[in-house]
């Protein structure tokens, strides 16, 4: 043998033996009582983006939800929560689900309009007696006929049971008062991207305006607008009373926040990992509530000692006898399948 041959050789056992030892590359490796465990699997990532602040209860509640995932999944799952539209406008995160390059997106349900025009009933005022009636309209054959449809379309509600309280009342904060139906006339209100928000309150006599929510305190202070309704939880995060100080408790129709995920990136999941998701936005939406009911009695002392606030009632049927009109224009505009205004009236 040359001596080329023979060095060659004594190198090639040698890289054996150190590959042996090392345990041959496999994924799987022994401990001293030889047992085997197996190589840890990379945590699924996913990203879930709201356009809250963190500092809010709903935010809290978003961060709730992530830790309960990451808890109930045993680390195999971490929610990101990218707050305060970092990841964009309302429309452009659930583009973005649909493109599937975001996760999730939680908002209120309004936001899915362009899927299904039913929807929108939720932010019609006056519609909906109370949370209760909303909660059933939600969880039973509109409701579901409704989340069929966004499934169909590319995106699914993690929580089924609709039980994440927006609110848990709302108030229209203005730069002078309103305790009557008539101090709405010509107001400028704020107003989301919602057609029949818009309408609504045109019906009402104000005059809607439509801006983003996180830049709604610099329009109020710029007298773009003069007016905003708010759930009365998010209010003092948003800082509005420091430049509407008139408070009014119009809670023209009760709020939830959907958990809606990318139906692609629901599929890439285990069962197991998908009943987790589920389970966790359930119980975020516990939660939330009780974030909400203690924020608001907190807030509103808040803002009365150091924003000076004035806070009025109003006359809830006088405002529902207003809307009577809407309502039937509503039903005989054929947004919706006919006798769904009446359907959802009747609920009980």
């Amino acid at each position: 043998m040359g001596k080329r041959t023979y060095v060659f050789s004594a190198v090639w056992v040698m890289v054996l033996l150190i590959i042996a030892a090392c345990g041959g590359g496999t994924s799987a490796s022994q401990d001293d009582g030889g047992e085997t465990e197996k190589e840890t699997a990379q945590p699924i990532e996913l990203k879930l983006g709201t356009k809250m602040p963190e500092s809010t209860p709903e935010g809290e509640a978003f961060q709730y939800f992530a830790d309960l995932v990451k808890e109930k999944s045993g680390g195999e799952l971490l929610v990101q929560v990218y707050p305060a539209e970092q990841l964009g406008k309302g429309t452009t995160q659930i583009d973005n689900m649909i493109l599937g390059t975001q996760d999730m997106y939680a908002e209120g349900i309004t936001y899915f309009q362009d899927y299904d025009s039913r929807t929108e009933l939720s932010s019609v005022p006056f519609l909906f007696r109370d949370f209760e009636h909303y909660q059933k309209f939600n969880t039973g054959e509109i409701g579901l006929d409704i989340q069929e449809t966004l499934i169909e379309n590319g995106m699914r509600i993690l929580n089924t049971e609709r039980n994440f309280v927006r609110g848990p009342y709302r108030v229209l904060l203005s730069t002078r008062p309103v305790k009557s139906v008539d101090d709405l006339q010509g107001l400028k209100v704020r107003a989301p991207e919602s057609a029949i928000y818009v309408d609504a309150y045109k019906h009402l006599g104000a005059n809607p305006t439509v801006v983003a929510w996180t830049e709604t305190y610099l329009a109020l202070k710029q007298k773009v607008v003069e007016a905003v309704t708010s759930p009365i939880s998010l209010v003092w995060g948003m800082k509005f009373s420091e430049v509407a100080p008139h408070v009014t408790i119009i809670d023209e129709h009760p709020q939830d926040v959907v958990i809606v995920m990318s139906e692609k990136s629901f599929q890439n999941l285990s069962e197991e990992h998908q009943q987790i998701l589920i389970d966790a936005a359930n119980e975020a939406g516990e939660k939330a509530t009780e974030l909400v009911e203690e924020a608001a009695e907190r807030d509103l002392e808040r803002m009365k000692e150091e924003h000076g606030i004035q806070v009025y009632d109003i006359n809830r049927e006088e405002w529902e006898k207003k809307m009577e009109p809407f309502f039937e224009e509503l039903d005989e505009s054929g947004q919706f399948p006919e006798g769904t205004i009446e359907q959802v009236r009747n609920i009980r």
